[in-house]
């Protein structure tokens, strides 16, 4: 335990180095390699998160997980960037505490040890509230915001406020 303690405080510290921009909190981790994570500018990561990274044999050793300039990700966040495709995130993204986001999820007709893998795409000055989940294969659009504990499992268009389980457009957004 003291082993993978102090592994990751390593995989912190190097990603801290590879990103002198960003901000990255003590108790993120960071799994899988870390050439498959780009974060581009100023972007914080809070306390508790965790980001897998793919590269691994379930994934099949791809992933990625891109966050643009001006992302908050706020502390106690899952993002599976596992498998082709990953995650891409644009800029000024704002997530509350609690958000999953998952471009992977296990495919139950098959069986427990087979995957779905679909990329992920959010769009730029996106806010997702808190404890809400982003499946596999879901793309939202510019200036969006997701209501606290929804179920994104289908696209969601720029300019609107979605919410619920499942997320459902609930109105535009006014200009």
């Amino acid at each position: 335990m003291l082993a993978s303690f102090f592994r990751t405080l390593r995989v912190l510290h190097k990603a801290r180095k590879m990103f002198p921009c960003s901000t990255i909190e003590h108790g993120c981790v960071l799994k899988g390699p870390l050439n498959n994570l780009s974060l581009e500018g100023a972007v914080q990561i809070q306390s508790g998160t965790v980001i897998h990274l793919g590269g691994m044999a379930w994934c099949e050793n791809k992933g990625s997980v891109t966050i643009a300039n001006g992302a908050v990700v706020s502390p106690n966040c899952v993002i599976y960037g596992a498998g082709s495709g990953g995650i891409q995130i644009g800029e000024n993204f704002d997530c509350g505490p609690g958000v999953g986001i998952f471009a992977s999820s296990i495919d139950y007709v098959k069986g427990p040890h087979s995957h779905i893998f679909a990329p992920i795409v959010i769009g730029n000055n996106v806010m997702i509230s808190a404890n809400s989940v982003v499946g596999p294969g879901v793309t939202i659009g510019d200036d969006t915001i997701i209501a606290a504990c929804s179920v994104v499992t289908s696209d969601v268009p720029s300019g609107v406020i979605a919410g619920g389980t499942p997320a459902r457009v609930i109105r535009k957004i006014k200009d």
